[in-house]
């Protein structure tokens, strides 16, 4: 009987170990090394200065230190803008930042920015993309695709709405 006993024992506790492994199994999982997501949330052309404020979403479940960011704006082919430099920026799991950066504009671009401004043009199609590098995962690049619309009763505002990240992927430190 107490062969019994003990042997059904060893059986229940050998399938409380296997439940308690199925259920941490099947808990949440952080998202780590996931490229952030890069947007314009503000831009500006104020007489010859463009300035742009993008925002740097942390897709991740733990924090992101960025020592370096670059990224280009592009419009049918035309560089809008581009912000390249070193920073320390700390971006907590699930968070936004935003970098300002401001430059002078070649003619095309403020005449692109005109025209949008005007009411000429509806929209504008761009693409951003580039990369960030990160102190634990190296560089981490990105690139969205979207759309730049004026911001009505505000002279010389811009606003995107991204339509589609695309190509993301990691790559380690040279």
């Amino acid at each position: 009987m107490r062969e019994k006993d003990t042997a059904t024992r060893l059986l229940s506790l050998l399938l409380l170990a296997l439940a308690l492994s199925l259920v941490s199994a099947c808990g949440p999982t952080v998202i780590k090394g996931r490229p952030p997501f890069i947007n314009i949330s503000e831009m500006k052309l104020q007489g010859e200065t463009l300035s742009a404020s993008f925002a740097i979403s942390n897709q991740n479940g733990e924090e992101m230190v960025i020592d370096a960011v670059d990224i280009t704006v592009m419009i049918n082919d035309t560089r809008l803008t581009r912000h390249n430099s070193k920073l320390e920026l700390t971006i907590d799991a699930n968070s936004t930042e935003d970098v300002h950066v401001e430059n002078l504009p070649d003619e095309f671009t403020r005449t692109l920015l005109t025209s949008l401004g005007s009411g000429e043009l509806q929209s504008l199609p761009f693409d951003i993309s580039g990369r960030v590098l990160t102190r634990k995962h190296g560089y981490l690049e990105f690139e969205q695709t979207g759309y730049l619309y004026r911001v009505p009763g505000r002279p010389g505002q811009f606003r995107s709405a991204v339509t589609r990240a695309k190509g993301l992927k990691r790559e380690e430190l040279p």
